[in-house]
C-alpha cells in the first residue's frame, strides 16, 4: 500500500503485497548461503539439488547480488530439464516440478529488478508447467506472482483477476494461511483503486482467518491495513483503535520494527487529532525502536516527523534540529524521496522564521530533488514502456508464428484426412467391387451348378434315350440278323438240293 504523505508527515503504513516463493523451506529459513554452497559440491544430480540451487539464486537476490542469483537459477534450470526428459515418469515429473519452481525463481529475481515483462513471462512459464503435472499449490503460488506482477505495473484489473484465481485455488485446497495471503493482497489492491469498502471486506477476511490460525504476527498486519484504511476515510477513532491491536500484538511477539511503525502511525492520528503532546510521545517512541534496531531509514522518518511537529509547534530550534538530522540520515543511506521531503520541510520552518536567503536555497533544492526524482521515474517508466512494448512485439511474433504453425499443421492435417479419406474411400469402393464381383461370381457359380445340374439330367435322359435307341437298334439288328440267317439257311437248302439235283442229273445220264 503506498505510504501517504500529509502535512509532510512520513506515514510508515507497513503493509506488504505478498509475492509467493514456493520453494522447500529446508534451509530458506537460516539462508545460510555457505552451507548451501558445502551442500550443492556433494549432493546428487537429482531435485534435492534443484531446489537447492534456487535457495541460493534466491538469497543471492535477497543480498541484491542480481548476477550470481542469476548464474544459480540457471544451474537449477538446466538439472531440472534434464530430469524432466528422465525415462523414469516419476523422476520426470519430480523434474517438471523444480523446473516450474526455477522458471518461479527467475521470475522473482526479474521482478527485483522491476523488469516486469521478463518476470511475466517466467511466472507464465512455471504457471503452464504446474497446469500440465496438476500441482495446485504451485498454480497458487503462480497466479499470486502474476498479480504481484500486474499490481507493481499499475494494471489492477489483471492483478484482481490472477489474484482472485489463486484465492479460488486456495479455497478448494483448504489452504488457510494462502486465503488470508489472497485476501490481503485482493484488499491492498482495492485500496490503491481508493475503493475503501472492498478493501475493508477483504482484509477484515484476511484478519478472521490469521485470528482462528493463531497467527499473530498476520493478524498484526491485518489490524494495521484496516487501521491504514480508516486512516484514509479519515475515521481516526477506527484507525487509532486498529492500530493500537495492532502494536499490541507486536509488542507481544517482539516485532521491534512493526511497534516503530505502530508509533509513528498512532502519533500522525493524535496529530491530525491536534493532540501534539501525544503525537511527540509516539514520534519519540517510534525513534527510540529505530536507533535501537538501527533502522536508519525509519529513523529519518521519524526526524522529519518530529521536526514539522516543532515547527506546528513555533519551537524553531528544535524543529531546525530534528530536520538537520534527518537531512543528514537521509543522505547517508541515499534516500532521495527523504532527501526530497528533509528540504522541502527545511523550506516551510524558513518560511515561519523570516529566513528567506536560506528558504530560497533550500526551495531550490527541494525542486532539484524533485525533478530529479521525477525525470528518475519518467526514465525507468519509459524503458519499463519499451520493455514493455519489446515483450509485447516478441511476444504477437511468437503469438503469429504459433498462429502460423498451428494453421500449417491444420493444412497437413486436412491433407492427411483427405488422404486418409481417399485411401478409405479407395479400399471401400475396391471392397464393394469385390464384394460385387464375389456376388456375382457366386450366382454365376450358383447358375452354373443349377445349369450343370441340368445338363447332367439332359445327358441323362439321353442316355437313356440312347440306350433304348440302341436296344431297339439291337433289337431290329437281331431280327435283321436273324432273318438273314434264316434266308442264308433257306438259300443254303435251295444250293443244296440244286446241287443233290446236278448230281442226280449226272448219275441219271
Amino acid at each position: 500500500m503506498k505510504s501517504g504523505r500529509k502535512m509532510f508527515f512520513i506515514q510508515f503504513v507497513i503493509i506488504s503485497l505478498i509475492c509467493v516463493n514456493s520453494v522447500p523451506f529446508s534451509f530458506a529459513q537460516n539462508g545460510k548461503v555457505d552451507s548451501l554452497l558445502a551442500l550443492i559440491k556433494t549432493e546428487k544430480e537429482d531435485t534435492n539439488k534443484v531446489n537447492d540451487f534456487n535457495l541460493l539464486s534466491r538469497e543471492y537476490k535477497s543480498l541484491g547480488n542480481f548476477h550470481t542469483a542469476f548464474i544459480f537459477n540457471k544451474q537449477a534450470i538446466t538439472l531440472a530439464e534434464k530430469l524432466s526428459a528422465s525415462p523414469a515418469e516419476a523422476i520426470a515429473k519430480a523434474g517438471k516440478k523444480g523446473l516450474a519452481t526455477s522458471f518461479s525463481t527467475c521470475g522473482l529475481i526479474y521482478s527485483a529488478q522491476s523488469n516486469y515483462p521478463a518476470a511475466l513471462k517466467n511466472h507464465s512459464l512455471a504457471l503452464k508447467i504446474r497446469e500440465e503435472i496438476g500441482d495446485e499449490r504451485g498454480r497458487a503460488a503462480s497466479y499470486n506472482n502474476i498479480g504481484f506482477i500486474y499490481f507493481n505495473q499499475g494494471n489492477y484489473s489483471e492483478a484482481l483477476k490472477n489474484h482472485f484465481s489463486s484465492l479460488r485455488i486456495k479455497e478448494l485446497l483448504g489452504d488457510k494461511s494462502g486465503m488470508a495471503a489472497s485476501y490481503n493482497n485482493i484488499g491492498i489492491i482495492y485500496y490503491n483503486q481508493s475503493n475503501y469498502p472492498e478493501a475493508l471486506k477483504n482484509h477484515l477476511a484476511s484478519l478472521k482467518i490469521r485470528e482462528a490460525m493463531k497467527d499473530k504476527d498476520g493478524t498484526a498486519t491485518s489490524f494495521n491495513n484496516i487501521g491504514a484504511i480508516y486512516y484514509n476515510q479519515r475515521n481516526y477513532q477506527l484507525a487509532l483503535k486498529n492500530y493500537t491491536a495492532a502494536f499490541k500484538i507486536r509488542e507481544e511477539i517482539g516485532d521491534k520494527k512493526g511497534m516503530a511503525g505502530s508509533y509513528s502511525n498512532i502519533g500522525l492520528i493524535y496529530n491530525y487529532q491536534s493532540n501534539y503532546p501525544a503525537a511527540s510521545k509516539n514520534f519519540l517512541a517510534s525513534l527510540k525502536l529505530e536507533e535501537m534496531i538501527g533502522d536508519k531509514n525509519g529513523m529519518a522518518g521519524s526526524f522529519l516527523n518530529l521536526g514539522t511537529l516543532h515547527t506546528i509547534l513555533k519551537k524553531p530550534r528544535q524543529a531546525q534540529n530534528y530536520l538537520n538530522k534527518a537531512l543528514t540520515m537521509s543522505r547517508e543511506i541515499g534516500s532521495k524521496d527523504l532527501i526530497r521531503d528533509s528540504y522541502l520541510c527545511l523550506t516551510i520552518l524558513d518560511s515561519t522564521t523570516g529566513n528567506y536567503k536560506s528558504q530560497i536555497i533550500n526551495y531550490k533544492l527541494f525542486i532539484l530533488y524533485r525533478d530529479s526524482i521525477d525525470n528518475e521515474d519518467t526514465r525507468k517508466k519509459t524503458v519499463q514502456s519499451q520493455m514493455n512494448y519489446d515483450f509485447e512485439k516478441k511476444e504477437a511474433v511468437a503469438k503469429a508464428e504459433h498462429k502460423k504453425e498451428l494453421e500449417s499443421q491444420k493444412l497437413i492435417s486436412e491433407e492427411k484426412n483427405r488422404k486418409q479419406k481417399i485411401i478409405m474411400f479407395s479400399v471401400a469402393g475396391c471392397l464393394l467391387i469385390v464384394i460385387c464381383f464375389a456376388g456375382f461370381a457366386l450366382r454365376s457359380l450358383r447358375i452354373t451348378r443349377k445349369q450343370k445340374q441340368f445338363i447332367e439330367i439332359q445327358k441323362n435322359e439321353v442316355i437313356k434315350q440312347k440306350e433304348k435307341v440302341e436296344e431297339k437298334q439291337k433289337e431290329i439288328l437281331d431280327s435283321i440278323y436273324y432273318a438273314r440267317r434264316i434266308q442264308r439257311a433257306l438259300i443254303t437248302n435251295e444250293k443244296y438240293i440244286e446241287k443233290k439235283l446236278t448230281l442226280l442229273r449226272e448219275h441219271s445220264g
